[in-house]
């Protein structure tokens, strides 16, 4: 699995995570916003494409916690 490590939440964003790319020396982070819930990515995929392996990675560690927004609080 790859390397993620939580962050603070902040004012628009819960479930902060930074995660290391597979490919390059590049962090990510990964938020879940607080108004609805979606997850989004700093990743070129998430931006351009709105598809993105680092949410992918992500979101099963939100689902395992057993909330069923995903929330890890």
């Amino acid at each position: 699995m790859k390397e993620v490590i939580k962050l603070p939440n902040n004012t628009l964003y819960k479930n902060r995570f930074e995660i290391k790319s597979e490919t390059s020396n590049r962090l990510y982070v990964i938020a879940q916003r607080k108004s609805d819930g979606g997850l989004t990515c700093s990743c070129p995929g998430w931006i351009f494409n709105r598809n993105c392996k680092h949410i992918k990675t992500i979101e099963p560690l939100l689902k395992l916690n057993g909330n069923e927004k995903g929330l890890l609080e």
